[in-house]
């Protein structure tokens, strides 16, 4: 037989015991091929001393045999040669065999330009120039390289260096993964597309199929993806199943499923409802760094859900979040340290917690900013900073600061402003609709904007009294007592209503009673 069939054969044996995982077995059959000259059994040697599977890993033995293939003139060693070197961080000699690669050619031309795009990308080896590295992973990718086309992707998916987008991101996944063995990562992200709809129509059998794929390439990370299809489709076993299975020292998405574990316990999700246990997770993911764990521990902790109530616990955890970069934690922060709650009161802290949400754009941040400028806490009273972030705030899509803002404008004679904004905060979903009703019933026992309405004014004060205002029931006892305008003097009424004053705890009822007596 023919000493280069021979080799091709071992070779071939080699790779079949490499896929079933012998890789000593896969060792033995590429020395014999690389003892007999075989250049890709040189390859697979190094290869297997740069991995050390099947033997001790060694740089060393692995520079060794891909600089024989060099020596041999082979000149497609140079890039398995700058990849050693890349690996032990010795850049500029990674980057010198790439050049290499490249100017000489061969087969793994385009892996040397691969591996030029991430020195450039990077700085490894050379000063960082990012169109450089984008040139090179275009032209590595266009020409096969299937981790140059992951990476490209990866750069439009995330929008690194480039304008985010989602089509040619998934352009290049789809060439990765329709290449000659698939790519788990590209499988992956193809996954996630069809998920959240990132480039895709939402298509959650499609979604399934390309995760499945990834599964069967190995990739345990994609569990996690997997559980969030089950876990939207409200398949809540099947997907605590997977996140229970991604819930393991290793996987990338660790922290992430003991989190949600967490989160179903907590909301009863495919489980019996057990906060114990919910905090038990949640504090397995704070202690694995993840911040939505960290803020909600510190709200089990200030609601004693699971825990003895712990305020102190509850700002520790906020904080532990906030710094990490969690919104909703920052103005959770904010709000302990604007309160003294867990923490010793810092109106200063707040405002600076509130600023950092702001800057997020969070809506409640933004409220909160203005109610500190509006009442004075910790800095100096002032209207019109208060007026610009309620603004922001009602732009965003926040209603809470109408009422306040309304009031900043009547107190600037702005009363048609005034009365706009009263009548919108004057609603079930306003946390000021009490306020705000009363607000009304003043605009128009004044005659402010509007012509004087003295019945108008007492319907909308009973309004605001319904709410529990205890403001609204004085005003209302006031009108009936003095009377004027449209309505009559009523005494009977008039204590009725300082009565319901007093109980709802005005000092003032109280007084007026008491004068009347």
């Amino acid at each position: 037989m023919p000493k280069e069939v021979k080799t091709e054969d071992l070779m071939g044996l080699g790779r079949q015991e490499q896929l079933k995982g012998n890789m000593e077995k896969a060792v033995r059959y590429y020395q014999q091929a690389a003892d007999a000259g075989d250049h890709d059994g040189w390859y697979q040697m190094g290869y297997m001393y740069q991995r050390g599977h099947g033997v001790e890993q060694s740089y060393e033995k692995a520079i060794n045999w891909y600089q024989k293939i060099i020596d041999a003139g082979d000149v497609n060693g140079w890039y398995p040669l700058g990849d050693v070197y890349e690996e032990m961080e010795n850049y500029d000699k990674a980057v010198e065999c790439y050049e290499k690669q490249v100017k000489e050619g061969g087969d793994n031309k385009y892996y040397g330009y691969y591996g030029l795009a991430k020195a450039y990308r990077y700085g490894l080896g050379k000063e960082e120039d990012f169109p450089k590295a984008l040139d090179y992973y275009q032209r590595a990718a266009g020409n096969g390289e299937i981790a140059a086309m992951v990476d490209l992707g990866q750069l439009y998916y995330d929008g690194d260096g480039v304008k985010q987008d989602y089509i040619i991101a998934n352009y290049w996944f789809e060439k990765a993964a329709n290449s000659y063995n698939g790519n788990y990562l590209a499988f992956g992200h193809l996954g996630e597309a069809y998920h959240h709809g990132l480039g895709k129509e939402v298509n959650y059998d499609k979604a399934k199929e390309y995760y499945d794929k990834a599964l069967e390439a190995g990739e345990e990370n994609i569990l996690f993806w997997y559980g969030e299809i089950y876990y939207d489709e409200e398949q809540y076993g099947e997907a605590l199943d997977c996140f229970r299975r991604a819930a393991v020292e290793g996987n990338q998405f660790q922290a992430e499923a003991e989190n949600k574990i967490g989160t179903m316990y907590q909301f009863g999700e495919g489980v019996e409802e057990n906060f114990g246990k919910a905090v038990e997770w949640y504090q397995k993911a704070a202690n694995n760094g993840n911040a939505a764990a960290m803020r909600a521990l510190g709200a089990m902790y200030s609601r004693g859900d699971g825990v003895e109530q712990d305020v102190g616990q509850s700002a520790y955890w906020s904080l532990q979040a906030a710094q990490l970069g969690d919104v909703i934690a920052m103005n959770n922060i904010g709000y302990c340290y604007g309160n003294g709650e867990g923490v010793e009161q810092d109106y200063v802290a707040a405002l600076a917690w509130y600023m950092r949400a702001a800057d997020y754009g969070d809506e409640d941040a933004m409220n909160e900013i203005g109610d500190i400028y509006y009442f004075g806490n910790g800095v100096e009273k002032d209207y019109s900073i208060a007026k610009e972030w309620f603004e922001k705030a009602i732009a965003a899509g926040n209603e809470t600061p109408l009422m306040p803002l309304g009031t900043i404008y009547y107190y600037n004679d702005d009363f048609d402003k005034a009365m706009e904004l009263y009548l919108k905060a004057a609603n079930d979903e306003n946390t000021y609709q009490h306020i705000a009703e009363a607000r009304i019933g003043d605009l128009y026992m004044e005659g402010s904007g509007v012509e004087q309405d003295m019945a108008k004014a007492v319907e909308w004060y009973e309004k605001s009294a319904a709410h529990g205002y205890a403001t609204a029931m004085l005003a209302l006892g006031d009108i009936y007592c003095d009377g004027g305008g449209n309505v009559k003097q009523d005494l009977t009424k008039g204590k009725e209503w300082y009565e319901k004053a007093k109980d709802a705890g005005s000092e003032e009822a109280e007084q007026r009673l008491a004068d009347l007596s």
